[in-house]
């Protein structure tokens, strides 16, 4: 399921945004996203310009912070793509902070048990289905926010927890069955750590474990998502039915780009010295 946008200003925009957290909800949802990297917001709109659906700022690993984040989700909501922030911790304090900006979800990193699941959606939701800290003058509030806000942003903003090593796994159906989780989001990469193969995010063993995970979550009828190296990585797992498919990162597929062009320079002037 990708966005219906139409031309404007040379970016384009979404003509039908529903909240991220009753999209994720639909079992026909695909989603194409990828990690953002660099702090920049002419990023985030070449990204949505290029068609993806969505962009993971990534707080956990990038050179980014929680300041960065009001211009990036104006960015993204401007040119019709979600916003979501992958945090490096899952302090209320933080989670409240980051949704204050007003991203469309939250991607938290870790989560091993029911416990860390409960206490990660307890964080994001305003009473009575959380604990959340309500300020009014924030941007996700529309710097007024009235009561009607604790409604919309409950509604709305969606929960991600990141299951990525052996114990995650071992609890994968508690932390499925907790109130308010919206999507299982798959690490391969620290999975493949945890399971003794660093940096093999495709070895089979690895994905032979990512498979039995997201048949376990679909007979929950939960969302799942998961990052993905390559296409064909994002591809396998959309059809294995991963609502939300982060695909490669922009630092990455920048480098790639580069590297291309340089090489097809090199390619042209090597052909002309030989003719």
């Amino acid at each position: 399921m990708g966005q219906d946008r139409t031309p404007a200003g040379g970016l384009r925009v979404t003509t039908d945004r529903r909240p991220l957290r009753e999209v994720l909800a639909d079992p026909t949802t695909r989603l194409t996203a990828t990690f953002l990297l660099i702090p920049r917001l002419e990023m985030v709109e070449l990204l949505a310009d290029a068609g993806f659906d969505a962009v993971l700022v990534d707080l956990e690993h990038g050179p980014i912070s929680v300041d960065d984040l009001p211009g990036m989700v104006a960015a993204g909501h401007g040119a019709g793509a979600y916003v979501l922030a992958r945090l490096g911790e899952r302090t209320p304090a933080t989670i409240g902070r980051v949704l204050d900006c007003g991203v469309d979800g939250v991607v938290l990193p870790h989560v091993e048990s029911a416990a860390d699941a409960h206490d990660a959606v307890d964080a994001a939701r305003f009473p009575p289905d959380g604990s959340r800290s309500l300020n009014p003058y924030v941007r996700a509030a529309g710097y007024d926010g009235t009561e009607s806000f604790l409604t919309t942003a409950n509604a709305g903003v969606a929960v991600l927890v990141m299951v990525e090593g052996k114990d995650g796994l071992a609890a994968l159906d508690d932390i499925a069955a907790v109130a308010g989780v919206d999507a299982v989001f798959v690490g391969p990469v620290d999975l493949s750590t945890s399971l003794g193969l660093p940096g093999q995010p495709e070895h089979p063993l690895v994905l032979e474990k990512v498979q039995d995970l997201m048949d376990r979550l679909a007979r929950t009828g939960i969302g799942t998502g998961i990052y993905c190296p390559t296409p064909h990585a994002a591809a396998r797992w959309q059809r294995a039915g991963a609502r939300l498919a982060a695909l490669s990162a922009d630092i990455a597929m920048a480098g790639a780009g580069f590297r291309r062009t340089v090489e097809e320079l090199h390619d042209l002037n090597t052909e002309g010295r030989s003719r």
